[in-house]
């Protein structure tokens, strides 16, 4: 059978050295972490993210006052009747096209 290493055999004695993983940032948000982070000493900043983890609809859509004053055009757009619509249809229908 052959050898699949072909050079001398040596002994390696550089030391190994194993390093603990970091904590993952699910970890350090945990409450029980947080907690042992204020009670060991240096400074700990926490800051709660605005509407998280809340599920609310808005009501109506959020516009930008600065822009609805400044701009010129109007802030609805106007809606094209059902004729241009199925003519526009009708006309990618023949082009094979989307």
């Amino acid at each position: 059978m052959p050898s699949r290493f072909g050079g001398a055999v040596t002994q390696d004695w550089e030391p190994v050295v194993l390093h603990k993983s970091k904590p993952k940032a699910q970890e350090l948000r945990d409450p029980k972490a947080v907690n042992q982070a204020l009670r060991s000493g240096p400074p700990v900043q926490t800051i709660k993210k605005f509407d998280a983890g809340s599920n609310k609809k808005t009501e109506g859509p959020v516009l930008n006052p600065r822009k609805l004053d400044e701009g010129t055009e109007p802030a609805a757009i106007d809606r094209v009747s059902a004729d241009v619509r199925q003519a526009i249809q009708k006309a990618r229908l023949e082009k094979k096209s989307s």
